[in-house]
């Protein structure tokens, strides 16, 4: 299982036309039946499928604000992190609905906020001094303890904060 997170209004720094195998497939993704005719061609050429997820990692990079996707192991940390260091921006309710996959999100300020705030905690270390007593805290559980699945990692931390200040504000889905 993954968090899909959406930005509600994204920051566009490069545009779609920039990567034409792309917006091709994503155009194509339009019409009647594009969905299937879409992964039929690139199932059948490996070489445009390779093509087509390097313009898709490239247009993501570009576009940070689109869309953030962890799978749950990463993610539930990542936000328990977020509610941790910004309650303030991040209310109870919206902090238990991001663990599931239901529209939960914050809006346009909220998530500028959010990871402005990120991006300070980044900048005066306390990311990654959160990170080190958190990776410490997981190596002394026991071995079979299921709490060492959930991984927590500063970069993860910056491509959030990244996303949500281009956001435009998100959604959990």
């Amino acid at each position: 299982m993954g968090m899909d997170v959406h930005g509600l209004s994204p920051k566009q720094n490069k545009t779609i036309d920039k990567f034409p195998i792309l917006a091709k497939y994503r155009k194509m993704e339009e019409e009647h039946n594009g969905f299937q005719r879409k992964w039929k061609e690139l199932d059948a050429d490996k070489k445009l499928m390779d093509k087509y997820w390097e313009e898709d990692d490239e247009y993501n990079k570009a576009n940070p604000g689109y869309y953030f996707r962890n799978n749950v192991w990463w993610w539930r940390p990542l936000w328990d992190y977020c509610y941790q260091v910004a309650d303030d921006i991040i209310d109870e309710k919206t902090y238990e609905s991001g663990h599931h996959n239901s529209g939960a999100g914050l809006d346009a300020d909220g998530a500028k906020a959010l990871g402005n705030r990120l991006m300070q905690l980044i900048a005066d270390c306390s990311v990654i001094k959160y990170e080190t007593e958190y990776k410490q805290n997981i190596d002394d559980l026991p071995d079979d303890d299921f709490n060492k699945h959930y991984p927590f990692d500063s970069r993860n931390v910056e491509e959030f904060a990244l996303f949500c200040i281009e956001s435009g504000g998100f959604e959990i889905c």
